[in-house]
């Protein structure tokens, strides 16, 4: 049993380095206990593979999901306070969703200092090992003479309004009338001050204050106000559901492989077998794609990790031409995944030659044609 176990694995990785013994005895007796060791180290690779893909990804999330805290100044959920007249703004914003687009304002007459205080019904955990890792938000103000404010801060309350963190955010400001998008790290080691011992996990209200020295007319505008945190498919299962898709185009490429190469054959008045010997012999071509999915993941491991543009609409390609384009390592992968899909024709035609004994020429017309057909079908139809 041992011997036959060993006779079998050998002949796995012997279509890699000698594909005509390989393919003779593999022609002589198929075998499915080959295969189906073909298509576990093949599914093994390939899930390897998406595993360190996927580990170089990381998805931005958002609480709330969309512009929901700065479309209304009270619901059920939350409600807006100030110390000047709050209004809703229906004609400058920054960002909009299904909801409505607006952004929140409020305008102090001859002040010298504006708040803005949005309280939740919610409590956030924004602890750097569990919670959300930054607070995104855009900010607008104006002064009747333009002065720019003397300070500006962020306060993050924790269950009443004598507990808080606060930052200093002045530098994130952009000049009067000018909207500037801003992204604080939640950080504890990040500028944060405390006061009367504050929780990370229990946040619950967000504050915005501007100062100025002199007193004047003053407006401030808050829009697209959220929580926001990257995590990667590993981190929220998505990879995890994968794993059957995995399993399915892998198999997919199989029964495509073997059927074009079955198809193209007849073309050439050549008549291969029985389909199920064809499946089981073109199934040890897929040896090639073990070595591409080895080297396309030793490649993607030299990467840097990956992050979404903030409202990008396509998370994967769009992201990652974004991100790596400009490297050599991921303009690496284009030609590993096409000489693992030539190589596979090749197998295949090693195989088509031995099982027909036709010529090297008509084997390597059939494999190259089935290998046009293959590739247009990925082009067009993707799969």
């Amino acid at each position: 049993m041992e011997n036959a176990i060993k006779l079998v694995v050998r002949e796995v990785f012997e279509v890699l380095y000698s594909p005509v013994n390989a393919f003779r005895k593999i022609i002589e007796k198929p075998d499915f206990k080959g295969v189906l060791l073909v298509l576990a180290i093949v599914i093994a690779s390939t899930t390897a593979f998406q595993y360190v893909y996927d580990s170089k990804l990381f998805y931005e999330t958002r609480t709330p999901s969309d512009d929901y805290w700065t479309e209304s100044l009270t619901n059920q959920d939350f409600s807006w306070l100030s110390n000047g007249s709050l209004s809703l703004d229906n004609s400058d914003y920054k960002l909009g969703n299904q909801d409505g687009n607006g952004s929140i304002a409020s305008m102090a007459t001859n002040g010298t200092s504006i708040w803005m205080t949005l309280n939740t019904t919610d409590v956030f955990d924004v602890t750097k090992e569990t919670g959300y890792k930054e607070l995104f938000f855009w900010i607008k103000w104006s002064q009747e003479s333009t002065s720019f404010p003397s300070s500006a801060s962020l306060k993050l309350f924790s269950g009443n309004q004598d507990r808080y963190f606060e930052s200093d955010i002045t530098s994130l400001l952009a000049s009067s009338g000018q909207w500037t998008n801003a992204t604080v790290s939640l950080d504890p080691a990040q500028g944060w001050t405390s006061v009367n011992s504050p929780d990370w996990h229990r946040i619950t209200d967000i504050e915005f204050q501007l100062d100025w020295e002199s007193p004047s007319d003053l407006t401030v505008k808050i829009d697209g106000l959220f929580f926001r945190d990257y995590l990667s498919p590993i981190e929220t299962g998505i990879f995890t559901g994968s794993l059957v898709a995995i399993i399915l185009q892998v198999a997919m490429n199989w029964i495509l492989w073997a059927g074009i190469l079955t198809l193209v054959a007849k073309l050439f008045h050549e008549e291969l077998g029985t389909w199920n010997v064809v499946f089981i012999i073109i199934g040890y071509a897929f040896m090639a794609t073990v070595v591409t999915n080895i080297s396309s993941a030793v490649v993607i491991s030299t990467l840097p990790p990956a992050t979404p543009m903030l409202d990008a609409a396509a998370r994967y390609y769009t992201l990652t031409d974004e991100a790596w384009l400009s490297s050599v390592a991921y303009q690496l992968l284009l030609p590993i995944f096409l000489i693992g899909e030539v190589w596979i024709a090749a197998l295949g035609a090693v195989a088509v030659r031995l099982m027909k004994e036709m010529t090297w020429g008509k084997a390597a017309t059939i494999a190259a044609v089935a290998f046009a057909i293959r590739f247009l079908l990925r082009l067009f139809l993707g799969f």
